[in-house]
């Protein structure tokens, strides 16, 4: 169960959440000006392929945080919709909100929708749990409600071959797979291979100018007890001159060696693969679990083979 009011009250951090959540779920999504009620109205363009050509619906999506009061959004506050959406041009009107719309807005919207002219449509709590539930979207859960998540940090997902699977672990969307083995690699090899990543020291910036280092997938070939590791270091162009280079990452990651080590030997031998993708964080387009750091690699993330060369070869 999420529990919405681990997010402020003032609405901010609750407009950011369905702002992701419309993002990952394939939207375009645009914020408009601050509203009456201090909040900002998103514009979002949902398009698809239809039967003879594609189409698209432009939405005016109004966001409601009463979590921390509890109380239902009312007739007040979901005014002049009409003109709302007639002035940017949108179809659609979606309402997200963190408790539920009182019966009167329900029917308010259904007046509305009968006339012909708009889409009127609302996430309540339990729908915005639903979509929050999906492996592109788990994610945030992790990120906007730490406390809700901590009860459970793994969820894992069957793919369409035995031995691959997608997972959410924290607030990372990363793939399973394994040589021989109908079973997903240990999970206690895997947490210590993310907190390997997460130990290093990256360098400090802005919201719009950070570096991040990513798990994408870990392979295990379980005949030989080896582990391969895929992840990706973003950065922006401005923070480009202070990009870590392969061998300062391999001083924690020790590409090539066991995962774990004593004066007697090591075992779990571990080959990482980081691809290095400058990204423009800026844009309304950017966000860490991008569909493109996946799809053009998912045979080598099924098979272990490296996407371009491992760690070791790039130092």
């Amino acid at each position: 169960m999420i529990d919405f009011t681990e997010l402020p009250p003032d609405g901010i951090k609750f407009e950011q959440l369905v702002r992701e959540l419309l993002v990952r779920s394939g939207f375009e999504v645009h914020w408009t000006g601050v509203g009456p009620d201090g909040g900002r109205d998103l514009v979002v363009v949902e398009k698809a392929e239809g039967m003879l050509a594609p189409f698209q619906r432009k939405w005016l999506v109004s966001c409601k945080h009463y979590a921390n009061s509890g109380k239902s959004v009312g007739l007040n506050d979901v005014t002049d919709i009409n003109d709302a959406c007639d002035a940017v041009g949108a179809t659609g009107f979606l309402l997200a909100c963190s408790t539920q719309p009182s019966s009167t807005v329900v029917r308010r919207f259904e007046e509305i929708e009968s006339r012909g002219k708009f889409v009127v449509r609302y996430w309540d709590s339990v729908e915005l749990e639903k979509r929050l539930s999906c492996p592109q979207t788990l994610p945030l859960v992790y990120l906007f409600f730490p406390v809700s998540a901590k009860a459970n940090p793994w969820h894992i997902y069957a793919t369409y071959s035995p031995s691959f699977w997608a997972a959410n672990y924290k607030d990372y969307l990363l793939y399973l797979g394994s040589r021989t083995a109908h079973k997903f690699p240990s999970l206690t090899e895997v947490e210590e291979i993310v907190r390997r990543l997460e130990s290093i020291k990256l360098p400090d910036g802005e919201d719009w100018n950070r570096h991040y280092l990513r798990p994408r997938a870990v392979y295990f070939d379980d005949k030989h007890e080896q582990f391969s590791v895929f992840a990706d270091y973003l950065y922006s162009k401005e923070g480009r001159d202070e990009v870590l280079p392969p061998n300062e990452l391999d001083k924690v990651l020790r590409d090539g060696m066991g995962l774990y080590g004593d004066e007697t030997g090591m075992w779990y031998l571990t080959s990482w693969d980081i691809r290095y993708v400058e990204c423009l964080q800026i844009s309304d387009h950017f966000h860490l679990d991008h569909k493109d750091y996946y799809e053009p690699f998912m045979q080598q993330y099924r098979l272990g083979m490296a996407r371009n060369q491992f760690l070791s070869d790039m130092k």
